[in-house]
């Protein structure tokens, strides 16, 4: 069993996070301050939810509209290197948290025997719905019909996120095997644990932190990472 400390350290991590998560739901839907990109407003909420009161001051200053509004008052750059990078890290970061959560939830309930590890299947399962998620919300935002919606997130992902994703994919599952195997080991981690869920949060910061050099090198090398869309697209 794992000591009381531990349990209640993971319950207040935990609730940190809905209650930063709380705070942005409140600003973007009952303040009004929507995302011109609808699906970014989903790109935030997990963004928060894993990272904490961080998150909402990245998201203050870089994410929410409003500041970039105050700053095309203020003859700025509209889109500053660093909010660039914010933004296409804080995406593959949602799309990494999502997928750990559902293919966690899932190969677990899937096991025959919960006791079992299966860390590498559980890294296969993460990956590829993260991969998978990657491209639905790109499917969603993108212009056109459906064959065109189809080609436009897959290029969009292969050539945009897949590199950032998995930087961010293998800080997190570096950081899961030496919680099972070291940090950890007694009990077992699993889903039915809130020291499982914590243990993800700090391995979704590790791998949000991993991200943000391969971001910063890829807009570096002229790579567009941020699409122009209009505020009418999702």
């Amino acid at each position: 069993m794992q000591p009381t400390w531990l349990l209640a350290l993971a319950w207040v991590s935990l609730a940190v996070g809905f209650v930063s998560c709380a705070i942005v739901v409140i600003d973007t839907y009952l303040r009004g301050h929507r995302q011109p990109v609808r699906i970014m407003e989903i790109v935030w909420l997990v963004t928060v939810l894993y990272i904490g009161p961080a998150a909402v001051r990245l998201y203050w200053n870089w994410g929410r509209p409003e500041a970039f509004s105050r700053r095309r008052r203020e003859d700025q750059p509209q889109r500053p290197r660093r909010g660039v990078v914010v933004t296409q890290v804080s995406r593959c970061g949602a799309h990494c948290a999502l997928g750990f959560v559902v293919a966690e939830v899932v190969l677990y309930l899937m096991r025959p025997d919960p006791a079992q590890e299966t860390l590498w299947v559980d890294y296969a399962g993460d990956y590829l719905a993260a991969v998978t998620i990657a491209v639905l919300f790109r499917y969603v935002g993108a212009p056109g019909r459906s064959g065109t919606k189809v080609w436009h997130a897959l290029s969009t992902v292969a050539t945009v996120e897949l590199l950032t994703i998995t930087a961010f994919e293998l800080a997190l599952f570096g950081w899961l095997t030496l919680a099972h195997r070291v940090v950890f080991p007694e009990p077992p981690l699993r889903p039915d644990s809130p020291i499982f869920w914590f243990a993800g949060q700090l391995g979704l910061i590790a791998g949000f932190i991993a991200a943000w050099p391969t971001a910063s090198w890829q807009l570096g090398r002229g790579l567009r990472i941020e699409r122009r869309l209009s505020p009418d697209h999702t």
